[in-house]
């Protein structure tokens, strides 16, 4: 008997769970139709205007390229009109239509606020449609003319390409961008580095998510690349290193290791120093990950870097503290001191003819010296004459 009453309440939970779905699924429908019914009628107008200065593309050339661009594949809603943000009132994509409605483009009777009374739409002005396909002529012909308008009279929504997307294949809105932002905050360069998103598929009732950061590793190649303003990047790498791991897709201390290895490709060699005096391990994380391929950060740490207390200038040691002593041997009466092999390197500073320096390494082509204040770095060997073994 008491199996049999198991067995039915199994079944009325069941039954129960099933018809909460199938609730919940009636009113997300009857939620789509009544949008996409609002939708049609007050967007016409503005589809009408658009057609008149923007050559709409095929469906499935609209899809890839928002897919591209905005990293959002509109086959997956049910809406008419897809939000490519998680920022209220952001870009938007028309699926029916064919075209992108910019953020910046602040229409009356927008069905997106409830407020707004739909039968707005029909004050929509010229304005507002000039800039909808100048926006859309930018994204999906790359047209010179509409760019420049973009750049010109709305460049927020070029900066957000970049920024809020994580678009890195165009040349010319990578550089703009860059330019026209404040990278030497610490909150706006981190914006550029890293991609957020909601961890599900949908936003919650509320139109909120819980958001997880991933970091864009392509578009700190292309900031180091364009030579962005980095200053602050072991600023960001440290405030990844103190947040929470669960706001990172990737392993918090794994992020601020790459990040601070990538310091050193953007010229940062002092950060990577200093690093390594406050917290030596990191010398053996960034063996263990290959020094993550960044060129001659291994030969920095093997032949370059010295611990904070082995550091020292020629007058502060005994008489003979290195392999030889020389000059430069230079018709122009000076040489370039580098911070790593060839000319492409940094010059650190000029040595001039009689200066008297150390030499610490005499191997391959670029050898590593000291000068009398203590300064290090590389000199190709044609340009030193030895004085004293």
């Amino acid at each position: 008997m008491k199996n049999i009453v198991k067995i039915i309440m199994i079944v009325l939970l069941i039954q129960g769970c099933k018809g909460q779905e199938e609730k919940k699924e009636s009113m997300i429908k009857a939620d789509v139709n009544y949008k996409n019914k609002i939708f049609q009628k007050t967007y016409g107008v503005v589809s009408d205007k658009v057609n008149n200065c923007f050559e709409i593309p095929d469906y499935k050339t609209f899809r890839n390229r928002v897919l591209e661009v905005y990293k959002i594949d509109i086959d997956k809603s049910e809406f008419m009109d897809i939000e490519l943000t998680l920022k209220d009132y952001g870009q938007v994509a028309m699926k029916n239509y064919k075209f992108i409605i910019p953020a910046t483009s602040d229409l009356p009777g927008d069905p997106r606020r409830e407020k707004d009374d739909p039968t707005l739409i029909n004050k929509f002005d010229e304005e507002a449609s000039i800039k909808i396909c100048h926006y859309n002529n930018m994204i999906f012909y790359n047209d010179v003319g509409a760019t420049n308008w973009v750049k010109s009279k709305h460049p927020y929504e070029m900066i957000e390409i970049v920024k809020e997307y994580g678009y890195t294949k165009n040349k010319d809105w990578l550089q703009f961008a860059f330019s026209k932002s404040k990278l030497y905050e610490p909150e706006e360069l981190k914006s550029f580095l890293f991609d957020v998103k909601c961890r599900g598929e949908w936003r919650g009732e509320s139109g909120d998510c819980n958001t997880i950061s991933s970091l864009r590793k392509d578009m700190l190649d292309k900031m180091i690349e364009y030579g962005a303003e980095l200053s602050q990047l072991s600023t960001v790498a440290n405030m990844v290193s103190n947040g929470k791991p669960q706001m990172y897709e990737e392993d918090t201390e794994e992020l601020y290791a790459y990040l601070m290895a990538y310091c050193y490709k953007a010229g940062q060699s002092g950060i990577i120093e200093y690093l390594y005096d406050t917290d030596p391990k990191m010398i053996e994380v960034f063996r263990k990950k290959d020094f993550y391929g960044i060129e001659d950060l291994e030969d920095f740490t093997d032949n370059f870097y010295k611990p904070q207390n082995k550091r020292f200038g020629i007058s502060s040691l005994g008489p003979d503290p290195y392999i030889a002593y020389g000059v430069i041997n230079d018709p122009d009466g000076y040489t370039n001191l580098r911070d790593g092999k060839g000319t492409s390197a940094k010059v650190i500073k000029k040595i001039k003819e009689g200066e008297k320096f150390g030499i610490e390494t005499n191997t391959g082509e670029w050898w590593i010296v000291v000068t009398e204040d203590g300064t290090r770095g590389r000199i190709h060997s044609s340009r030193i004459t030895i004085v004293k073994e």
